[in-house]
């Protein structure tokens, strides 16, 4: 396995920890639990955003974004084995990055950002990176 494989592969997997970190998360987040204070930063100064349905919205869909990126990193992790194979995996990841800014923009509008969505974000693009590394050593060997 060559260096950027195994980065592929370690980036796959911190992909699956923090996705977990994500589901977590949001369904703390649908129970309205004080403990996902720590997964939210305020942008206002403090002064939170007292919204039931803006975060049932963000829990729901940090719980799917969650379960999507949990697929993604598990994808990530099995195509690093092989990367002559790795279109599939370009093709989630992208999406991912994309459901990921989409979590960022909502939660700036309730004036709260949550630091997973944007890590999840910067390890897509890190996934992408390292993936299409991978596969240009694959088919030049």
């Amino acid at each position: 396995m060559s260096p950027n494989q195994k980065r592929f592969k370690i980036v796959s997997l911190i992909i699956l920890l923090v996705s977990l970190i994500q589901v977590v998360g949001g369904v703390l987040l649908l129970l309205g639990s004080p403990l996902v204070a720590g997964l939210r930063v305020s942008l206002d100064g403090g002064a939170s955003y007292d919204g039931a349905i803006a975060a049932e919205v963000l829990g729901v869909l940090a719980v799917v974004v969650g379960l999507y990126c949990l697929i993604v990193g598990a994808t990530g992790a099995r195509v690093a084995n092989s990367p002559r194979n790795i279109g599939k995996f370009n093709a989630l990841c992208a999406v991912m990055v994309i459901a990921s800014l989409v979590q960022v923009g909502l939660g700036v509008s309730t004036g709260q950002i949550g630091w997973v969505e944007v890590l999840l974000a910067l390890l897509g693009i890190l996934g992408l990176v390292f993936a299409n590394k991978a596969h240009g050593e694959a088919i030049d060997r």
